[in-house]
């Protein structure tokens, strides 16, 4: 079943826009996020950020990667980061 996805327009540390599905617990307000469409895989979503934001990542909690443990720890540092400072 294909979701909603959005882009958080507000940059986290290291200027990262994360990427949310819709009902994710932390989804921004609407007037800070970006509706990017509807997909049936994250990879799409993210794909589809990264053409208004280079630096955009899939939020932990809602929009996981299998490759996940590739990302590097400045990355991780980011997401965290960004999680936190609602």
């Amino acid at each position: 079943m294909a979701l909603y996805y959005y882009v958080n327009k507000q940059s986290g540390y290291n200027e990262n826009h994360v990427v949310h599905a819709a009902g994710c617990a932390f989804l921004p307000l609407p007037a800070d996020r970006l509706f990017l469409g509807s997909f049936y895989q994250v990879n799409a979503a993210l794909l589809q950020a990264k053409k208004y934001y280079p630096g955009a990542m899939g939020c932990d909690t809602c929009c996981p990667l299998n490759g996940k443990s590739g990302l590097n720890q400045q990355q991780s540092v980011a997401l965290k980061h960004t999680l936190t400072s609602r």
